[in-house]
Order: C-alpha cells, then sequence, then structure tokens
C-alpha cells in the first residue's frame, strides 16, 4: 500500500476559492466592485501582494474585472468565464454539477457528439470501424470488472467517435469534460445496467457501419433524454432543446 503525498494549497489558492465561493454562492454580485486591494489584504490577513496575483487568477477564470481606474467588479462569470471556469463551478459544488450546469452539459454532449456520429457513419473507412469495434470490445470487457472501469471505456468509446469523424478540436473539448461525463456514465450504469449499456453501445456501433448517422443521433438524443428524465427531472427537456 502506497500513501501519496499530501499537498497543503497556498495562501493564493485559498484567496481564490473563497472569493470564488463567495461570486458563486451570490455573496458578490455581477457589477459589485471590490475593496481594494489594501482593504482585501488588511481585512483578510494576507499580503497585498497574494491579493494581488489571487484577483488577476480570478480575472483569468472570468470572474473578476480589472480596470485601472475602476478597480476591480465581479463579472458575469457565465459571459466572460472559460472550460476552466466550469471546473471552479464543479469544484464548488462538490465535484457534481448542479440541475442548470448539468443540462447545459447533456446537451453540449448532444451538439458535439450527434454530428460527429453522422460524419463518421458517412465517410468511415474499414480501419474507422475495426478501431470503433476495438472501442466497443474494450467496453465489454471492462463491464464485468467495475462500474468505474466499465465508465471509463465509455468515455474512450464516445470520444473515440469525435475523434474517428475526424474533427480535431471536439476530442479537445470532449476531454475537457471528462471528470463530469466519467460521473454521468456511472449514474446511467446504474440506472440503465451494464447488459443494457453494452446492447446501447453495439446498436450505435451498427448504425455507425450501416451509413445510419441520424439514427446514431437519435439513439443518443433517446439516451440523453432518459438520463434528463432522472438527473434534471425539473428542467427543459432534450428533445425540446435539440429542436433548431
Amino acid at each position: 500500500m502506497e500513501f501519496c503525498e499530501i499537498v497543503a494549497p497556498s495562501i493564493k489558492e485559498l484567496f481564490v476559492q473563497q472569493v470564488e465561493g463567495m461570486i458563486l454562492s451570490g455573496q458578490l454580485r455581477p457589477g459589485e466592485k471590490l475593496p481594494t486591494e489594501r482593504e482585501l489584504a488588511d481585512a483578510m490577513k494576507i499580503s497585498k501582494t497574494v491579493v494581488h496575483e489571487g484577483l488577476r487568477e480570478l480575472h483569468r477564470l472570468g470572474f473578476v474585472n480589472i480596470a485601472s481606474r475602476r478597480g476591480v467588479t465581479v463579472a458575469d462569470y457565465a459571459q466572460t468565464g472559460s472550460l476552466e471556469t466550469l471546473r471552479a463551478i464543479m469544484d464548488f459544488h462538490g465535484g457534481i454539477p448542479d440541475q442548470k450546469t448539468a443540462l447545459s452539459i447533456l446537451k453540449l454532449r448532444y451538439y458535439l457528439e450527434a454530428p460527429a456520429m453522422e460524419e463518421l457513419a458517412a465517410q468511415h473507412t474499414a480501419a474507422d470501424m475495426a478501431a470503433l469495434r476495438a472501442l466497443q470490445r474494450q467496453a465489454e470487457e471492462a463491464s464485468v470488472r467495475s462500474t468505474a472501469d466499465f465508465a471509463e471505456a465509455l468515455l474512450r468509446y464516445h470520444r473515440g467517435i469525435t475523434f474517428l469523424s475526424g474533427n480535431t478540436i471536439t476530442p479537445l473539448i470532449f476531454n475537457a469534460f471528462a471528470t463530469v461525463n466519467l460521473a454521468f456514465w456511472q449514474e446511467y450504469i446504474a440506472s440503465e445496467g451494464a447488459a443494457r449499456c453494452l446492447k446501447i453501445l453495439e446498436q450505435f456501433t451498427n448504425c455507425i457501419d450501416a451509413g445510419e448517422g441520424a439514427a446514431a443521433a437519435e439513439l443518443l438524443r433517446s439516451g440523453l433524454e432518459r438520463f434528463r428524465q432522472d438527473r434534471v427531472p425539473q428542467d427543459k427537456n432534450i428533445s425540446g432543446a435539440m429542436q433548431p
């Protein structure tokens, strides 16, 4: 048995976490002006340098705006943030997205993967299908080991679809949501059962191999909708959200 090194967060990281928490909890609202760096340093009993560096980090994450004459104000992170901002939001919620964020991630998953399925179905090669079936076999093998292993294999399979479709950017975006998608897939496996998950995986592969991209995309949509009904029951459904 090996024990890992325990690394304590720095003062700057603790400062950033505290301000993030105040923004995400609504204690600090968009447009609200923060105290000066000196006032923050005095109030929090930390150095002005730490506050300065922490505010720059919060600005990079999209949580605050910094203007030379107006000082620091709280930003609308939904408009100024990035994928790193999403990670901060997830951390604030204990690694589990709130319902609004969860639904947004499900929608994004559909927007990313459905076109990839259609593209791969329309122009796949024999090598593409061999690679996809290899990923499917890996999922089958993982399904008997553990839920965590199976979830990771499902992630590799679906990421593989985006990669094999030929889009070089989509897999990178897909990777950015790996942690939350793994959590979702573990929930999905528990809800659907491993046998049904493997059956759906086989259907994905067969649809793509047969050139039936629209059918594969519909299978994806219906699966996301079932999960949405269990995970975020009171929100707008995936079906309505996906309409042009």
